[in-house]
């Protein structure tokens, strides 16, 4: 497996598998990209033209009223993002008060395993795992210097999926729900919403970053990874063939059955 530097920081595990269980629902009708496959979705690749350092979009597959993609045998499969968030679909940006909601499945030849970047130098964690995921804006080389910044990348903490548990599960898959308040999430550096780290003598409180984040998201969408590496990508283990499904994507008010525990 490759030991490239990636561009997308190391995200810190602060917490076990958690996993929220929700009655399906159809994906919302939006606009079809022809050149995608359906609503601007995009997966980020890592690929050897640029020596797997900046992760690109490439195309996803319409699949029923979802997308999908191909895992490949390598761990490059990193972040399922959808760049067009400032519609009214999504509620222009402003996510405040809102909570994140997918529906997720693996179709997978019997018997296949996951892989995931650095997962062979040492790391307990087998498999690979899928968070919600939203980010402000275009995204810049990581700098724990600049806490401000890192706090425009924002991961579901704990709550994330197996994707062994996900492909054991069939066409069926799960619902994975997260509401958008600063303890259900953490930042690219690790810091979650809720917390107020010194950093060169300054205090930085990362529920007013958090907030100010939901209030202007850019792109969101689901993030592939394991260990510290939850946007460094994953793969499945040869001979095996994975295909994951998005089938559905959502921005809905957080209601109380919504409330992570």
């Amino acid at each position: 497996m490759k030991k490239q530097t990636r561009f997308i920081g190391i995200i810190s595990v602060l917490a076990l598998v958690v996993v929220f269980v929700f009655s399906a629902t159809a994906i919302g009708k939006g606009k079809k990209d022809p050149k995608h496959g359906g609503e601007d979705w995009d997966i980020m690749t890592y690929v050897p033209d640029n020596g797997y350092t900046v992760p690109v979009p490439l195309p996803v597959e319409k699949s029923g009223k979802g997308v999908a993609f191909d895992f490949y045998a390598t761990p490059d499969r990193a972040v399922l993002l959808n760049s067009d968030m400032d519609t009214k679909k999504y509620h222009e940006g402003d996510l405040s008060g809102k909570t994140l909601s997918a529906k997720i499945s693996i179709k997978a030849t019997p018997g296949a395993t996951f892989n995931y970047f650095n997962n062979d130098t040492g790391n307990a964690d087998p498999g690979g795992f899928v968070h919600l995921y939203f980010q402000t804006g275009s995204t810049t080389p990581w700098d724990p210097s600049k806490p401000a910044v890192e706090a425009k990348y924002w991961w579901s903490n704990p709550v994330h999926v197996d994707l062994n548990d996900l492909a054991a599960l069939g066409k069926k898959g799960i619902k994975i729900e997260v509401p958008l308040d600063p303890g259900s999430w953490s930042d690219r550096d690790g810091h979650m919403g809720t917390s107020a780290p010194v950093i060169g003598g300054t205090t930085y409180d990362h529920t007013i970053l958090f907030n100010k984040a939901t209030e202007q998201v850019a792109k969101a969408g689901l993030s592939f990874g394991g260990a510290g590496w939850w946007a460094f990508g994953c793969g499945v283990n040869a001979p095996g063939d994975a295909v994951f499904k998005l089938d559905q994507f959502e921005v809905k008010k957080t209601k109380p059955n919504n409330a992570v525990p």
